[in-house]
């Protein structure tokens, strides 16, 4: 059924309406890092008049900034590549293994997700200061981790759901054993959702704030997230030049890979999430 005009133009209205909100924020980032810290002052919201990249250098030479990028970068990526060695087995488990308590630890991994984590903020903490992983990037990366399983197993289990049972029955005949059909045969039909699982732990680890201002105890340990929350100029005054641009540098290695992934990421929700 054809929509009528004037609804389709109310619904393009409202569409760039909605585009508009979401990318003002980004460019008043681009724009107040442009600026010196008088124009920022005079005019916050307005476009810069004259460009100026003394922002970004006090950014990158003039503290921690690139020291805490490589946090960030190990940590994330770290993150990923652990949390799809562990999901591809679970989720593979789950959707082809019958097992007494399938449902129930199904369900459990639902239920995680129901609970907010600042709950079990004292509770890790104790385990990590158990094992000395307090104020270390393995510490923050099995954390992270921890928090994308539950979501990522779900979502791998309904999609390996919808890949035909009778394919790995037809490589078990012709002599694989079950690890060798995995890894040669559903794993490869597998790999959008294993890249929207990529995506949403790269995404989850790179953004997590609160769990890494409490386990990072030093400056050279710090995460991007925690670097933007306490930065600060000359005199403990906020120079907001450098600020947005470091939010902006910040920013653009998660936005291009996402840009990169999103068909895989849209994909793999669609294809698993909600089997």
């Amino acid at each position: 059924m054809r929509m009528h005009p004037f609804k389709q133009v109310l619904l393009h209205v409202a569409v760039l309406v909605m585009i508009a909100f979401l990318v003002f924020p980004l460019l008043l980032l681009v724009f107040n890092s442009l600026k010196t810290q008088t124009q920022i002052f005079e005019s916050p919201m307005g476009i810069p008049h004259g460009v100026t990249w003394d922002n970004f250098r006090t950014v990158i030479t003039g503290g921690t900034f690139l020291i805490n990028l490589r946090n960030s970068a190990i940590v994330a990526f770290s993150t990923v590549i652990l949390a799809i060695i562990v999901t591809a087995p679970a989720g593979y488990a789950l959707s082809r293994f019958k097992f007494r308590g399938r449902t129930a630890f199904s369900m459990w991994l639902l239920a995680t997700q129901a609970f907010p984590g600042i709950i079990m903020v004292l509770g890790l903490f104790t385990v990590l200061k158990v094992y000395g992983l307090i104020n270390t990037l393995p510490g923050l990366v099995i954390m992270h981790t921890s928090f994308a399983l539950p979501f990522s197993i779900w979502l791998l289990k309904g999609y390996f759901d919808k890949i035909p049972i009778d394919l790995e029955e037809a490589a078990r005949i012709d002599g694989c054993t079950r690890l060798r059909a995995l890894v040669s045969i559903i794993l490869p039909l597998s790999v959008p959702g294993l890249l929207a699982v990529a995506t949403f732990s790269l995404l989850l680890s790179w953004n997590e704030f609160f769990f890494a201002l409490v386990i990072m105890r030093t400056n050279e340990t710090w995460t991007l997230p925690v670097y933007l929350a306490r930065f600060l100029g000359s005199g403990g005054v906020v120079q907001w030049g450098p600020l947005s641009a470091a939010a902006l540098l910040v920013t653009i290695p998660v936005f291009v890979l996402f840009l990169l992934g999103q068909r895989y990421l849209v994909s793999g929700l669609t294809g698993g999430a909600i089997k």
